[in-house]
């Protein structure tokens, strides 16, 4: 079952901490994220960076690896090494588009969907409102999006 739902959450994203002409860093980091009924660990490791560019940024992930384990022990692991492009539109709105392998982070947003984490491979697509709330689903110009959450489920 896929749930096409639009956040702007990439593993490389919450570790983007270099400036436009500096090399990506290594990063090696284990954290919790929420699924729909449990909580999933997961470890990244590899390198994360950011790079301005005209109208946005991108986020990049070189030698990027994540381990997702479920409650059971359950795991699933990914390389990770894709690229997301954000554009700022005019309204201050963000199109965003994931190539290649991500992981995608998504908040849980009250009355519309729960939180998870989603296997993107290819080219997919979203935008969000300025408050980062979703303004468009997902929509896949030949990826594909897996829900992790049910790989790794009880």
């Amino acid at each position: 079952m896929k749930r096409w739902i639009a956040p702007l959450a990439v593993t490389a994203a919450l570790f983007a901490s270099t400036a436009a002409a500096a090399p990506p860093q290594n990063i090696d980091v284990t954290f919790e994220w929420p699924c729909p009924d449990f909580d999933a660990t997961l470890h990244v490791t590899g390198k994360s960076g950011f790079i301005s560019v005209p109208g946005g940024f991108k986020l990049i992930a070189p030698d990027q690896t994540v381990t997702i384990t479920g409650p059971t022990g359950e795991t699933v692991s990914y390389v990770i090494t894709g690229v997301t492009h954000v554009e700022v539109l005019s309204d201050g709105s963000l199109d965003v588009t994931a190539t290649g392998l991500n992981v995608v982070l998504v908040p849980d947003v009250k009355k519309k969907h729960p939180a998870g984490l989603f296997l993107t491979t290819g080219t997919v697509s979203w935008t969000l409102n300025p408050d980062f709330s979703e303004k468009t689903l997902f929509t896949s110009e030949g990826g594909t999006v897996t829900d992790v959450c049910e790989l790794i489920a009880p």
